[in-house]
């Protein structure tokens, strides 16, 4: 079990910075075509596909990592006043619904690739599904998480080492 939980933990250090490495390419690729549209009067041809697509890899990477570490947004006025194992029950249903939409997230998003998988983008040339093959990838994750966390319950999914509670 402890192997299982330490390749899970490596995967999710990995998820985070592979999301890390989508910002930054955005961030540096946004700012370079900044500087050269206004500097040298003229830009690159690929700077707003690669940016937009490392925007939306960032963003659906960012859904699976919210689902494992439960921070998205939620209203909790409503469960305020509910006994615990009541708030519990909600709790599973709610992520088991996230797990379900990520189902949804796998289907559709194997057929928007499956739409778009002739389609090039204009500028690099690359396959249009390469804009969108982060829908299933991501999809899967939310799924996987959304089903962790549903089980677990009050249990954190990700036991901080060490050297994160001395942080």
């Amino acid at each position: 079990m402890q192997a299982v939980k330490k390749a899970f933990r490596a995967v999710f250090k990995l998820l985070e910075w592979f999301a890390i490495l989508c910002m930054v390419v955005m961030v540096a690729v946004v700012f370079l075509e900044v500087v050269k549209r206004y500097i040298f009067k003229q830009g690159f041809s690929w700077s707003q596909e690669v940016s937009t697509t490392m925007m939306v890899w960032f963003a659906f990477i960012g859904i699976a990592i919210g689902v494992l570490e439960k921070i998205h947004m939620s209203i909790e006025m409503f469960t305020a006043k509910l006994p615990r194992r009541v708030v519990a029950w909600i709790d599973s249903v709610d992520y088991l619904l996230i797990a379900a939409f990520g189902v949804l997230m796998i289907v559709f998003g194997v057929k928007i690739m499956q739409v778009t998988k002739n389609a090039t983008l204009p500028a690099t040339k690359l396959p249009s599904a390469v804009l969108y093959i982060i829908l299933p990838l991501s999809g899967a994750l939310v799924l996987l998480n959304g089903l962790i966390v549903a089980f677990r319950r009050d249990q954190a999914v990700l036991e901080k080492t060490e050297e994160q509670t001395d942080a």
